[in-house]
């Protein structure tokens, strides 16, 4: 089974890794960036301001980027 790996940078430039997830297929890596994702949103409890922002970034087990998703928010005055 294909290992996958997740990295998360927030506003911060504070970096978080894994050591990677078995997983069956890049699509069940998909899904688990997708859950992770709204899960650190939902962990925010409210703390979210604008300008704050962060990224994950799914890898292969070759090191080959597959995915990226971005989270920003922006405040319009």
């Amino acid at each position: 089974m294909p290992r996958y790996f997740f990295r998360l940078i927030n506003s911060l430039n504070t970096e978080m890794k894994n050591e990677g997830l078995d997983l069956p297929d890049k699509e069940a890596a998909w899904t688990e960036a997708t859950v992770a994702c709204g899960e650190l949103l939902k962990d925010l409890d409210g703390n979210l301001r604008p300008g704050d922002k962060w990224q994950m970034t799914v890898k292969d087990e070759a090191g080959a980027e597959i995915y990226q998703l971005e989270f920003r928010t922006t405040a319009f005055l």
